[in-house]
């Protein structure tokens, strides 16, 4: 099963600024053309940003809590799954407020705690539709 993007997840990454886009894709390793095709990119953003929080786990801060408890429980259960934390949000932001300190300390540039929260409901939905091996 192929995943789509939804009208709601492409009037989130248009309302962002082209070099913030560009900026998290650099962070993932991504090399983004000159004229930003902000649906594309996203869908090569995703599977990056998933494998980079099975490394590492994913900044969390505690203004994360109400996206957290948004999701709908299998989409967060599938991203905690991925990542090996317990998929309740209280367990999530403890987790991931150490994440976020590394951050914070180490990667004082990097737009993935900024853009986090409005990447989670995309991500959490693309965690839990299945792939093929």
């Amino acid at each position: 099963m192929a995943f789509e993007l939804l009208p709601s997840d492409v009037q989130t990454i248009s309302l962002l600024p082209e070099t913030d886009l560009a900026d998290l894709a650099v962070d993932l390793d991504l090399i983004p053309e000159a004229e930003i095709d902000r649906p594309a990119l996203l869908l090569e953003i995703l599977p990056r940003l998933l494998d980079l929080a099975a490394r590492e786990g994913l900044p969390f801060s505690r203004w994360d809590q109400e996206d957290l408890e948004a999701l709908p429980v299998h989409h967060r259960t599938a991203l905690a799954e991925i990542i090996g934390w317990p998929p309740d949000p209280a367990s999530m932001l403890k987790a991931g407020a150490k994440v976020y300190k590394t951050y914070r300390k180490l990667r004082t540039r990097s737009q993935i705690p900024l853009m986090l929260p409005l990447l989670l409901p995309v991500l959490a939905r693309f965690a839990a539709t299945p792939r093929n091996p």
